[in-house]
């Protein structure tokens, strides 16, 4: 029991502290976040990928190269996030998420894109990092476009289309937007002070029991 106790609790106790980590990083993007939202829109040639929420100007047109993130929800339905490829006027190429798109009765057939073609102009935030949710296996991209995904690996989109390493995410109301991704409910710290709780509990309902179990084995050696 004491070697199972030792194993056990440093580990829980690591878990707990990892999500208060992970909800201070957050209430820190939201911190960011709300510091940046009156700012006027840069030009596509001031952005600065590493500035989190920054609000940027884009005038060009949409590219053919779309990706289709799988497994997402939004407003009770199942759908995509549609991100596709922005050539900016001035030469910089984008990954913009155009927002949630429904997915289709049957899972073979891939919903249809809205196309925009044309010179246009849009508004984007450049959405920070959180993470790439794990996966079992590899995600094996199709060779051909759309891409359906199974997550929002960026880096990799990015390395592929040679451009801006970062998700430019559009406003609501921007000339090619679907329902427009949202912009605040992922930076809330509630998931993981909840999860930290839950952590640090099982740790004192461990040593509580431990505790119990030394005093009663105590005893019934002094009978």
């Amino acid at each position: 029991m004491t070697l199972f106790v030792a194993i056990l609790l440093p580990i829980v106790l690591m878990l707990g502290a990892w999500q208060i980590s992970r909800g201070a990083e957050k209430r820190a993007l939201e911190s960011d976040y709300l510091d940046r939202l009156t700012s006027l829109p840069v030009r596509a040639a001031e952005f600065d990928p590493n500035v989190r929420f920054q609000r940027v100007k884009l005038a060009g047109e949409l590219q053919p190269q779309i990706f289709l993130v799988d497994n997402q929800v939004l407003n009770g339905k199942t759908g995509y996030w549609v991100l596709q490829l922005f050539s900016e006027a001035e030469g910089r190429r984008f990954i913009v998420n155009r927002g949630f798109l429904a997915a289709r009765a049957r899972r073979d057939q891939l919903p249809e894109v809205p196309l925009l073609p044309g010179r246009i102009q849009l508004v984007g935030v450049a959405w920070p990092y959180t993470g790439l949710i794990p996966v079992l296996d590899d995600d094996p991209w199709p060779e051909t476009w759309p891409k359906r995904v199974q997550r929002l690996d960026i880096k990799r989109m990015a390395q592929l289309l040679s451009a801006e390493p970062v998700e430019v995410r559009l406003e609501p109301g921007q000339a090619g937007v679907l329902q427009a991704a949202p912009f605040a409910q992922v930076l809330s710290d509630a998931k993981h002070r909840g999860y930290a709780a839950t952590w640090f509990g099982l740790a004192i309902t461990l040593l509580v029991g431990y505790v119990f179990l030394g005093v009663r084995n105590a005893r019934e050696n002094d009978k």
